[in-house]
Parts: structure tokens; C-alpha cells; sequence
């Protein structure tokens, strides 16, 4: 009788065989079933919520293999530990549960042979409820998209796909595209003192009339009038979640998508912890070796107990902030030998992990106020030192904007002048900031973000210029009807809305039926008043 552990990836499995594990791993090459491609697969009665399930057309011979491969043996089930991976821990039971001797479902978040034996050794029961978050989010998706894209294809007379989260990112850069239209610029003044040095600021002013009264009084001579001294901290951040890690890398120009591929690799080698998580707990062990790597390394940045950083909403909170899995010297960034973006991606882990145990920054912030005996704190410059490098030692810090020395009394020469400019426009979303965007409104998941980029783009819905997201007249066209035909549909809020309760399935306190006939009953009323209006 052998030991079977069933895993999505087959680069996992081919790690997990060196292990020398006493299992014989198995790959589902990710989902091995779906509801039907050609129709809708779902009914919506009075009394309950059907679906169907059948067999994905390139996974038969999956199947058939990991049937083969658990007749008569033990099984462990080690799909990833978030909803889908769940769900697909309750497929492939349900097409083994007949030849396997035993089943069981286990939790793998780091790809070591430590990690992975605890694992079997702490094996539980399929999460029902959340394998139900999974499917009322999978038949709510398709109860949308099977409905109303048909329906907008239709009427705009063009192929167009309308989506619960998609048509609200869309909503995103359509709102974004109009209060930018719409934006008028406003005129405002301040008065600015340059000695050569330093910049002394007045306050901003939106009549031009007040600022040139201000102007006209400092121009007799202006005097230092006070300086303020003062130590500022900066708290480290919080570790690694998925939307926190697609935003830093951003910066590297990588969309979602490419980051969360960068990351499963790292992942599957066994150098980063599981990655698709909302979370920023650390467990205590992982604390533990990150106090550990400081007090060894940096202990002078060793902050005096371990930071235990909250999670801001009831996140999914079953696997930690992303970490790496060895914190010794070996394991150090410059030592791994990796692909360039792999060694990019787990510098930028490393460095989180460190920087979210470190003692905070400090800064020497001094403020010079400037004026005479007529407006005596009419200007102020301000300088910024840091002090103490704390966690900033780890990651990219801002520079320090260092000031004069002045003393109370003294005269400031220079050039006085009135500087006029123009309010702006809110900037165009940039990927790191449209995920961001997406996160603070409750759209879809970290896991999610990259697949609602990729469909903007695919679709033409919009496309990047200059790094920047732009709306296409297509997607202008379909966010429209949207909003024209089925408001909450492309309503923020209400998407939103649909991800709480797709959590409290996931916690036991939602029926996974009510979501779906939440959507099911705005389609139905928007259809009925449509009949209504035509009689």
C-alpha cells in the first residue's frame, strides 16, 4: 500500500519526489473539472441551486491516471491551501473516493520536507464551507457572464463579455477616464523666499489678491522667527500579502500576472512560503528565525519583542504573510543562484520579512518658520534627516532633505516671489496603483487581480500608454451599458458587497444558494421592468 499525495502543480510534484518523502506525488495539473463550456450548467429554482460538473476535455486521461495511481492507497490531497485549490480538493475526491483506501486533506504552505511532514501529519476534513465560497463564486460568474454578455453582445452589436469583477475594474478606469475629462483646473498662489539653499513656503492661497497682500508684507524683510526640532518615527510595514508584493513589484514594470508567476516558482522551489495569501500574520516559529537572522546579523535593528502586525478586515487568514522559508546566511538573497526576475522577486521577500521585525526609523525633522513683526509664521522650510536606519535599512528609503542651520533673529536674503499654479487631474491608473484600487474597494482577491488585468487587456477594453491605463472606446461603450442596464452589476459597492458575503460562506455564516440569488434576483428585476416600460 503506497502513500499518494495529489498537488496542482507538476513542478511541485517533481520537487516533493526528490524529498525522498515516502509519498508518491501527483499532479491535477490545476482544475480536472468545470461546469459544461458550451452551456449554461447551472438552474436556478425556487427551492434550490443546481449545477453540473463534468470532467474538463484535456483532463480525462488525468483523471484516469490519479484513479490508476489511488486504488487501494492512502490518498493526501495537498491542492493549494485557499478556496480554489479547496475546491479542487473536493473534485478529485469525489472522482477517487471509491478506489482509495483512505483520503485525506492536508495543508501545504512551504515546499520543504519539514514543512510537508508536519503536513501529513496534521491531516482534517475537506472544508465544506469553503469549498461552497468556491462555487457560489464560480456559478456567480457564470450566472453573469452567460447571461449578460450575450445580452451586450447583442445590443451593441460587437462580441463583448461582461464579468462580476472585470466590468467593476473597468468601472474603475471609466470613472477615472471621467472625472479626468471633466476636470477643470483651478488656479492657486503661494509666496516662495529662495535663499540659494532653502525654500521658505507660505500656506496655499486660491485668491491671488491674498497672496499678493502677503507678498506685499514680507517684502520689507523677512526674519527667522522660530525653530522647531524633533525626532520622527516610521513603524516598519507589515509583511508580504499578495496585493502588497503585486504593487512593490510593479515598480519592476511586471504585471500581476507576472509577479504571481515569478512567485509560484520561487514557491515551489521551496524559498518563499505559499504566496496567494491575504494575510500578514507570521507564526510564532517564523518570528522566531526572523529574530533569530537579526539578532545574528543586525542586532543593533532588533526590535525589543516581535511585531505581531493586525490584518485590516476579516481576511482569510488560514496561511501566513509571505516569507521566506530560510533565514540563514546561505539563504541570503546574493548567495541563491536564480533567474534574474526569481532573484528580483525574493530579494524584495527577504528584505519585507526582515524590515517587518526591525526597530523603526528615525527622523530629525527641523522646521524653520520665517516671517516679520506684520505676518510672523507667514513661511517655513523643512528639513528631514534620518537618524536611525531601522527597518529602512531593508528596503528602499526616501532621501533625506537636509536644511541650513538658522538661528532665531536671523535675516533670510533671497528672491521673494509669488509662484502660481494649477490644481491637476487625478493621475491614470498604472498597475501597481490599479491594484492597489481594486484592494481598498473590495474587489475580488489578490489571487484574482491578475486574471481581471489580463481581461481588460485581452478585450481591449483598455490598453496602457506610457505605463498608464487608458480607456478604449470599446470599453467606454461596454461599461456604459452596463451601468445604463444593470447598474449594480458595474456598481463598486455592490461587487463588493458580493466578496463579503463570499467570505462569510467561507466562515459558515452565508448560504452559498444566497449569493447566487442575490445576482439572480437583480437580473430578474432588471427584466422585468423592461417588460413593463415596453407594455
Amino acid at each position: 500500500m503506497k502513500k499518494i499525495l495529489i498537488v496542482e502543480s507538476p513542478n511541485k510534484a517533481r520537487e516533493i519526489s526528490r524529498m525522498k518523502l515516502g509519498v508518491v506525488p501527483k499532479a491535477t495539473f490545476g482544475h480536472i473539472v468545470d461546469l459544461p463550456p458550451d452551456t449554461m450548467g447551472m438552474e436556478i429554482r425556487p427551492d434550490k441551486v443546481f449545477f453540473v460538473l463534468e470532467p474538463l476535455k484535456n483532463k480525462k486521461k488525468t483523471i484516469a491516471e490519479l484513479k490508476k495511481a489511488c486504488k487501494g492507497n492512502i490518498v493526501y490531497l495537498a491542492s493549494d491551501p485557499d478556496r480554489e485549490g479547496e475546491a479542487i480538493a473536493w473534485h478529485v475526491y469525489r472522482e477517487i473516493k471509491k478506489v482509495a483506501k483512505e483520503v485525506h486533506r492536508v495543508d501545504i504552505h512551504a515546499i520543504t520536507k519539514a514543512e510537508i511532514e508536519k503536513s501529513l501529519k496534521n491531516s482534517r476534513n475537506i472544508n465544506e464551507s469553503r469549498v461552497e465560497a468556491q462555487v457560489a463564486r464560480r456559478l456567480t460568474d457564470r450566472w453573469i457572464g452567460y447571461v449578460l454578455s450575450p445580452m451586450a453582445s447583442r445590443e451593441l452589436k460587437k462580441r463583448v463579455s461582461i464579468g462580476r469583477t472585470q466590468t467593476a475594474g473597468l468601472r474603475l478606469v471609466y470613472d477615472r477616464e471621467m472625472a479626468i475629462k471633466k476636470f477643470v483646473p483651478e488656479p492657486l498662489w503661494k509666496i516662495k523666499l529662495d535663499n540659494g539653499k532653502d525654500e521658505f513656503l507660505s500656506g496655499i492661497f486660491k485668491k491671488e489678491e491674498e497672496a499678493k497682500k502677503l507678498f506685499d508684507l514680507l517684502k520689507s524683510g523677512v526674519f527667522v522667527t522660530g525653530i522647531e526640532k524633533k525626532n520622527e518615527k516610521k513603524n516598519p510595514p507589515a509583511p508580504l500579502t499578495a496585493s502588497s508584493m503585486q504593487q512593490r513589484c510593479a515598480s519592476f514594470k511586471w504585471n500581476a500576472k507576472k509577479t504571481m508567476s515569478v512567485a509560484q516558482s520561487l514557491f515551489e522551489k521551496g524559498l518563499i512560503s505559499y504566496h496567494r495569501t491575504d494575510s500578514v500574520r507570521l507564526s510564532d516559529e517564523t518570528l522566531n528565525k526572523l529574530q533569530n537572522y537579526l539578532k545574528k546579523k543586525h542586532p543593533e535593528l532588533l526590535s525589543d519583542k516581535p511585531v505581531k502586525h493586525k490584518n485590516k478586515n476579516r481576511t482569510q487568514d488560514a496561511h501566513e504573510a509571505i516569507h521566506p522559508i530560510h533565514l540563514d546566511e546561505k539563504h541570503e538573497p546574493e548567495r541563491l543562484a536564480l533567474p534574474s526576475d526569481e532573484k528580483a522577486l525574493y530579494g524584495v521577500v527577504w528584505n519585507s520579512a526582515l524590515a517587518s521585525q526591525a526597530k523603526p526609523s528615525v527622523y530629525e525633522v527641523v522646521t524653520v518658520k520665517a516671517g516679520n513683526d506684520s505676518a510672523p509664521e507667514a513661511l517655513k522650510a523643512v528639513g528631514r534627516k534620518r537618524i536611525f536606519d531601522g527597518w529602512e535599512r531593508f528596503v528602499k528609503a526616501q532621501k533625506d532633505k537636509e536644511i541650513s542651520e538658522y538661528r532665531k533673529g536671523q535675516k533670510i536674503d533671497g528672491k521673494l516671489s509669488i509662484e502660481k499654479s494649477f490644481t491637476v487631474p487625478p493621475p491614470r491608473y498604472d498597475d501597481g496603483s490599479f491594484i492597489k484600487a481594486l484592494e481598498s474597494n473590495g474587489i475580488g482577491r489578490p489571487s484574482t487581480y491578475a486574471s481581471i488585468q489580463e481581461t481588460l487587456f485581452k478585450r481591449n477594453y483598455v490598453k496602457k500608454e506610457k505605463g498608464k491605463y487608458t480607456l478604449t472606446d470599446l470599453g467606454e461603450q461596454v461599461v456604459r451599458w452596463a451601468i445604463e442596464r444593470y447598474p449594480e452589476i458595474a456598481d463598486v459597492k455592490f461587487t463588493a458587497k458580493l466578496e463579503e458575503m463570499l467570505d462569510a460562506v467561507e466562515l459558515g455564516e452565508e448560504e452559498w444558494e444566497n449569493v447566487v440569488r442575490q445576482v439572480d434576483g437583480i437580473i430578474k428585476k432588471r427584466k422585468a421592468d423592461e417588460i413593463r416600460l415596453k407594455r
